[in-house]
C-alpha cells in the first residue's frame, strides 16, 4: 500500500464496506483543472471500534496503485484514502471499487 505516514500495525478499517465518496465532503475538486484534489478522500480509522455503528468494521487489505493512505486532522487515529495524484471523480470511484476490505469479524 502506497501511504505518506507510518500506518498503524493493526492496522486501518472503514465503517462497512462501502467506499462511495461524496462530492464536497469526502472529496473536493480544483476549480482551476476539474480534478480531484490529492488532500482529501474517503475516511478511515485505527481502531475498529471507532467504526462499528456505521455498518460493522472493514480492515483495508489492499488499495490498487493511485491511491494513496494519510492521516488526516486532529484525531491521530483519523487516515484518509485519497488519491494520489489529480484524477477525475469517475476514476476515483473506479480505484475505490478495487479495494480490498475483509470484515474484522471474519478475523
Amino acid at each position: 500500500m502506497q501511504t505518506r505516514d507510518p500506518l498503524p500495525p493493526q492496522g486501518l478499517f472503514r465503517g462497512g464496506s462501502d467506499l462511495t465518496p461524496r462530492r464536497g465532503i469526502d472529496v473536493l475538486i480544483d476549480r482551476k483543472t476539474g480534478l480531484l484534489r490529492t488532500d482529501r478522500g474517503v475516511s478511515l480509522f485505527d481502531n475498529p471500534a471507532h467504526v462499528e455503528q456505521f455498518g460493522g468494521a472493514y480492515r483495508v487489505e489492499s488499495i490498487p496503485e493511485g491511491l494513496k493512505i494519510q492521516q488526516r486532522g486532529r484525531d491521530p487515529g483519523h487516515y484518509e484514502l485519497m488519491p494520489a495524484a489529480p484524477i477525475s471523480f469517475e476514476r476515483y470511484v473506479e480505484l475505490l471499487k478495487q479495494v480490498i476490505l475483509r470484515s474484522a469479524q471474519e478475523e
